[in-house]
């Protein structure tokens, strides 16, 4: 058979039999383009549509659009799709065996090799725009038998469309929601390439805004619906599915009261043809609708029940269904699982349904009192989150609270790490760890050991696990004044848990937010109260704020966070250059405020060289220095970045009036350091001062140095005397005052053993 890709809104000027098209469709599923319909040609020579089908290809990454051949016979092995509903499948069916498996094996169906489904599984284009609309289940089960389900393929009708449409005119909602008409609509369709009606406008935009913004009263409110260029009253099925499960998308609509509404009234009116909108995933711990079949009428039950699949949710309820709390039920290996903690993790199997799952148990025969203590706050924890999609759910627990169940996870975040480096798939983790926690917080309980080996992957979610240093509700906790004992894994718990960790607060879990997505885009572990921050993004200036050392300078809750992400990630971002002049000139006037954003713009663009030369050298000392002193961190970042800027950006070179302008300026924060025992800020200031110094060697700003370092004495002397001896190519310079008596002897010994 023979596949010729044809533009959006193309069709095929002379179909032959045996042909199929594939037709691009601009559907946009965060920024991956997959979509085509895919038409066969019949033995008359015409075209049949088929319905939607997706193709991704491995190593796709958002934005991009599927790269198909103008004509082939099969894809290769770099690609793999997926129809998008049982309608595919059945009118591939209808065709005949011999066109439906050529179709399948050509477009290397997922469905049809569940090999290849399994290799595809953690492609970021499967995840995002292929299973937006489909369950992993559905795509499993779709083969199992020997033939595709008999049934009636699904058609939503006219007389249904028509009753949909009044529906919703009743209900008084806007179908824009809360954005205005061309937003929403560009969500779906690409306005540019949709014709106008009115022959003064190129584009369907043009049209729009002449007759609805222009002259609101020319067009009735939901002239969308009977429009020819929507395909809404006579177009395919996925066409007004689609638009309708983003009519109630939390981007569009934000009253939570009348998506509930709205939604049942949709349900209500597609529910006769087959269809409903359902949760397909969350964002920001909304739920985000897709549609999906209804199941015909039941049978009459039969007494035989289905097996469940090992590992499968279904086979974990029954394990749930069956525990009674004995430890025999579960057979164990001999050896846990490697780094079980505080407790040994084995890979057990539920005797009664041959399930593998996860049994955690203390390690000694006879624990402690606090050991068991734990292990009981880490079940109730599970069971008090029951149900939640987020939550490792507890299966069976001994009455003692010396064991407990749980499903046996597929990967850690830690295996998943390349993963997370795509930025839809971190916000999914995020968003997870958000959403759980809400619910925690709700109940005044803190996890306070958030960290990638704790961050499980289950049914492909995200799951928070190990709640055993939870801090329970006040009131409620055991030996509160323990202070001094540091709980958490350094490098990912909140500073505040090694010194009063029951008096934690929700920003203290939001650090540990923090700090994961720090690894996950950089990939380094983090250190306990060194910054760690990602590359100049969106994600960078989340985790600078999450991860204050302060924890009242962080985001308070998670609904801050989230707010926090979302402003971050939508925001339009302005060049920081001109966001930086206009504070600096306030700054210089006085602006404390001023002088502190600007630090952050600066520190958010360690890279931009014109920022740290042209911007943060000019901010006068004495404003600079007060804001450097109040934030250590922030301090050694920006000094440091500074300094790494020697040599230029890698595209000009540094000029001899910046340089000097540059070692002027670091003398001047080290001088206001020395004046206030600031000894960190000192020493980092000197290192920069004398990077720049040993490499531009400028008389101008040597002599502002030399009477400076003359004038040191006490602690001082003996920080900037340990700062010369690194730098014997600066030192050398302020040989002068080697012979100077009233120079302090450690700055002289250190000048003179650089020669």
């Amino acid at each position: 058979m023979q596949f010729t890709v044809l533009p959006t809104r193309a069709w095929p000027a002379s179909p032959r039999p045996g042909q199929a098209f594939l037709l691009r469709d601009n559907w946009d599923d965060y920024h991956f383009k997959t979509t085509f319909g895919l038409l066969c040609v019949d033995a008359r020579g015409e075209p049949k549509s088929v319905g939607q089908v997706k193709i991704g290809h491995f190593g796709m990454t958002a934005p991009a659009s599927t790269p198909l051949p103008d004509d082939f016979e099969t894809l290769g092995g770099a690609f793999f799709s997926l129809g998008q509903n049982d309608v595919y499948y059945e009118r591939l069916g209808e065709l005949g065996p011999d066109v439906q498996r050529t179709v399948l094996q050509a477009l290397n169906d997922v469905a049809f090799d569940l090999d290849l489904f399994s290799r595809a599984r953690a492609e970021s284009v499967m995840d995002h725009s292929l299973l937006r609309s489909v369950a992993p289940e559905t795509v499993v089960g779709r083969f199992r038998s020997s033939e595709i389900p008999a049934g009636p393929s699904a058609a939503i009708t006219d007389v249904t469309r028509r009753h949909l449409f009044d529906a919703i005119r009743k209900t008084g909602a806007r179908w824009a929601g809360s954005l205005d008409e061309i937003a929403f609509l560009r969500r779906l369709y690409d306005l540019d390439r949709l014709e106008s009606f009115d022959p003064r406008f190129a584009t369907a935009e043009g049209d729009i805004v002449q007759h609805r913004y222009n002259n609101p009263g020319d067009w009735d409110d939901d002239w969308v619906f009977d429009d020819p260029r929507f395909n809404l009253a006579a177009g395919p099925d996925e066409v007004l599915l689609r638009f309708l499960a983003e009519m109630i998308h939390p981007a569009v609509r934000t009253d939570p009261a009348e998506t509930e509404r709205l939604l049942a009234t949709i349900n209500a009116a597609l529910a006769p043809d087959g269809y409903e909108l359902a949760p397909a995933r969350t964002v920001s711990s909304y739920p985000v609708y897709g549609a999906r079949r209804t199941p015909p009428p039941s049978p009459a039950p039969r007494p035989v029940a289905a097996a469940a699949r090992p590992g499968s949710s279904t086979a974990y309820e029954a394990v749930r269904r069956d525990a009674r709390g004995e430890r025999k039920d579960y057979a164990c290996p001999r050896e846990p699982v490697p780094d079980g903690g505080q407790a040994d993790v084995f890979k057990a199997v539920h005797k009664p349904t041959g399930t593998f799952v996860a049994l955690k148990k203390l390690h000694q025969k006879y624990p402690s009192e606090r050991q068991v203590a734990r292990m009981r706050r880490e079940i109730e924890v599970g069971q008090l989150l029951a149900g939640h999609p987020h939550a490792m759910p507890i299966l069976d627990s001994g009455s003692n609270h010396t064991w407990f169940v749980m499903p046996w996870a597929e990967a850690t975040a830690q295996d998943r790490r390349d993963l997370l480096q795509e930025p839809v798939q971190l916000r999914g983790l995020v968003d997870a760890l958000a959403s759980v926690l809400s619910a925690a917080h709700e109940h005044d309980w803190l996890h306070r050991d958030i960290k990638p080996s704790n961050i499980l992957r289950l049914d492909n979610r995200w799951i928070l696990a190990d709640w055993g240093i939870v801090r329970r509700p006040r009131g409620q906790t055991t030996k509160a004044g323990r202070t001094g004992h540091y709980l958490g894994t350094e490098g990912f718990a909140a500073p505040e848990l090694f010194e009063k960790p029951h008096d934690a607060t929700p920003a203290s879990d939001i650090y540990s937010i923090g700090r994961v997505i720090a690894w996950a885009l950089t990939g380094e572990l983090p250190r306990t109260n060194l910054p760690l921050l990602p590359p100049p993004g969106p994600w960078r200036g989340i985790v600078r704020a999450a991860t204050q050392h302060d924890p009242e300078r962080r985001p308070q809750t998670i609904r801050d966070l989230l707010a926090l992400i979302d402003r971050e990630n939508t925001a339009h971002h302005e060049d920081p250059l001109q966001v930086a002049r206009p504070l600096l000139e306030a700054a210089n006037n006085g602006d404390l405020a001023a002088a502190h954003s600007l630090l952050t713009v600066v520190g958010d663009h360690p890279e931009d060289y014109d920022l740290h030369v042209g911007v943060l050298a000019r901010l006068a000392a004495e404003h600079a220095g007060p804001a450097l002193s109040r934030d250590v961190p922030r301090a050694h970042g920006l000094l440091r970045a500074l300094a790494e800027h020697v040599d230029g950006d890698g595209t000009r070179l540094v000029q001899f009036g910046e340089a000097s302008v540059v070692v002027i300026w670091l003398q001047a924060i080290c001088a206001y350091a020395a004046s206030q025992s600031d000894w960190d800020l000192l020493e980092e200031a000197a290192h920069a001062m004398c990077t720049w110094d040993g490499a531009w060697d400028q008389w101008s700003a040597q002599d502002k140095v030399v009477p400076w370092l003359a004038s040191l004495g006490g602690d001082a002397a003996s920080v900037v005397a340990s700062v010369l001896r690194d730098h014997a190519e600066s030192a050398q310079h302020f040989s002068v005052l080697i012979e100077d008596r009233n120079a302090d002897p450690r700055i002289r010994q250190a000048i003179r053993t650089s020669r």
